[in-house]
């Protein structure tokens, strides 16, 4: 038979050879499985470093945000404290509930472009008041700076609200390519471990 082979021009290989074919093949599919693998890992722990950078950026933010709201509600409630203190004295009890009425729907939830109709509204009504009363153009540029400031919190606010969403929704794009990603991670060690038994064993047996 093996005659008829070598007649043929058909050389049968050595037993070295055979494992030297075996070793090459397992060297072969580790080096594809592990650049897969870093590449995937080094995707993987990038996508992990910007999910954590987020959560601490939301975590900021929701500070922040909480340092805002009491700030416009300080700045609103120094515009009461100056006019209780320099215009009430001289205004009746019903022109001073419509002031403080108009002094709760600004501080209540609204947009900034709505405030700042509101802050203009205001304001227009409070220098009437003023110039009825006789009282100091000192005290319409304070109300009016303090106003501008609680506006300029609560822009800052929404500003901080937009950009939380957008970080949840590039969280959940990580997140999501994290999950899809672990798969296959998994499965490219396991393959690597196999390779490196297997090649390990096949090296042993060249000796």
């Amino acid at each position: 038979m093996s005659g008829n082979i070598e007649e043929a021009g058909v050389r049968m290989l050595t037993e070295g050879e055979l494992i030297s074919g075996v070793v090459e093949k397992h060297r072969r599919f580790l080096e594809e499985y592990r650049k897969e693998f870093e590449e995937l890992d080094s995707k993987m722990d990038q996508f992990e470093e910007e999910a954590k950078n987020a959560r601490i950026s939301r975590t900021r933010m929701a500070e922040r945000k909480e340092v805002l709201k009491e700030k416009r509600q300080q700045y609103y409630h120094q515009v009461e404290g100056l006019l209780e203190k320099e215009l009430f004295p001289e205004l009746d009890p019903i022109t001073i509930d419509k002031i403080m009425e108009d002094i709760k729907k600004l501080k209540g939830q609204i947009e900034p472009e709505e405030e700042q109709k509101l802050i203009d509204s205001f304001m227009e009504h409070l220098q009437e008041r003023t110039r009825e009363k006789g009282s100091g153009e000192n005290l319409i540029q304070q109300t009016g700076a303090r106003a501008e400031e609680a506006r300029n919190s609560n822009l800052e606010l929404k500003e901080i609200i937009e950009s939380e969403k957008q970080l949840e929704e590039d969280d959940g794009s990580k997140n999501s390519e994290i999950s899809k990603s672990k798969p296959q991670h998994k499965w490219l060690s396991s393959k690597i471990k196999s390779h490196e038994e297997a090649l390990s064993y096949w090296e042993k047996q060249k000796v």
